[in-house]
């Protein structure tokens, strides 16, 4: 990667954390607005795209539509549990899986990265349940914990999906993909908390 790209990834870190951060209280304040302000953004890019075909070619479509699929994705897997969100993270993957079918569709190479990032994000879902069940004492703030280790496991995916197309395929390719998940598994454990201070690394490793 040149320089120009390496700023222009830094940009886009930036834009996405702010709209991961900054507008989370009315997820707790009014999580219907939520469900509303997405399901207006989700009609309005669909009548859009209705209205004007050549539409999904313009840049602010497309930083709209990949601000608010990474803002929907991240939220309700950063939260799933929140019971509104909950129901979201099990909708998402079931609406991929229906998607696939579609031939058309599934040889698109925007739905094939939405499709591995939501696949990331399930993985690491799985990794936190897992984590959850074996290591339930996760102390009052572990529920925002696990919100922090979705986020930044999301951002790893982000940077990895980001980076897959200047890797040529073959090892090296699948090497990054192997680090990619032992960085997300490694962020788990020693993010993941324990009543009383500590994590699940500790636990384990006797840190």
């Amino acid at each position: 990667m040149n320089r120009s790209e390496v700023k222009h990834l830094f940009l886009q870190g930036f834009v996405a954390l702010l709209v991961l951060i900054l507008p989370i209280f009315l997820l707790f304040m009014i999580p219907q607005l939520v469900l509303f302000l997405w399901s207006a953004g989700l009609i309005l890019l669909n009548f859009k795209k209705q209205q004007n075909p050549a539409v999904v070619e313009s840049k602010g479509y497309q930083v709209f539509e990949k601000l608010l699929y990474f803002q929907i994705i991240n939220w309700s897997f950063g939260f799933f549990f929140v019971p509104i969100m909950g129901v979201i993270t099990f909708i998402i993957p079931i609406t991929l899986l229906v998607l696939v079918f579609n031939k058309e569709r599934r040889a698109k190479p925007k739905f094939i990265k939405w499709a591995k990032y939501v696949g990331f994000h399930v993985f690491n879902l799985l990794l936190i349940l897992t984590l959850l069940s074996f290591f339930p004492n996760v102390g009052e703030e572990g529920f925002l914990v696990m919100t922090i280790i979705t986020f930044i496991n999301g951002g790893n995916a982000a940077i990895y999906l980001n980076l897959e197309p200047n890797l040529p395929r073959g090892k090296k390719r699948t090497i990054a993909l192997f680090i990619i998940i032992v960085m997300m598994i490694s962020m788990a454990l020693s993010m993941f908390p324990q009543y009383g201070g500590g994590s699940v690394f500790d636990t384990l490793f006797g840190g």
